[in-house]
């Protein structure tokens, strides 16, 4: 790179001097060692420009590192707690599902008990509305359950009346 521009500033005689001093010390012209103190300079300010945006960088890791540990506390704390209620809520479901199962397994031969327990378990996880045979099943059930219990109710209104008379 070849000094070729020229850069004229005023400052006091007593800055002159010194650096007239500093320039015959090193052995240089006034002209080269005050390039050299201009060169110096840039570099340390580049250097401090350059620490400044990675003391921006390492400020926003810190605030990056700050919000994963929030997040990860908070996502833990929510999983902690959602996983207490669902294992609660899984128990009563489970407890209804086999109370249904004591109610309704007279109803069914073994060999069609099997084969829903069969048809259960190859479609764990998905949904019965897909299922046609499922939700005639359920269908035809409903309906039965229904004319039993309009039955028994029936019967039970009509013991109740003679009991009454």
């Amino acid at each position: 790179m070849t000094r070729d521009t020229i850069i004229q500033f005023y400052t006091t005689d007593e800055k002159e001097e010194w650096l007239t001093d500093q320039a015959e010390a090193a052995g240089q012209s006034l002209s080269k060692y005050c390039d050299q103190v201009i060169t110096e300079h840039i570099d340390r300010e580049q250097d401090r420009q350059q620490y400044g945006r990675y003391g921006v960088d390492q400020q926003i890791e810190l605030a990056l590192d700050q919000i994963r540990d929030e997040a990860t506390a908070i996502l833990s704390n929510f999983q902690s707690e959602t996983g207490t209620r669902l294992d609660r809520i899984q128990r009563i479901r489970t407890v209804y599902v086999l109370a249904l199962w004591h109610l309704l397994k007279d109803d069914y031969s073994s060999a069609q008990q099997e084969a829903a327990l069969k048809h259960a378990a190859e479609h764990i996880g998905c949904d019965p509305s897909d299922d046609s045979e499922v939700q005639a099943a359920i269908t035809s059930k409903e309906a039965q359950c229904s004319h039993s219990v309009t039955d028994q109710t029936s019967t039970a209104l009509k013991d109740t009346n003679e009991e009454d008379r």
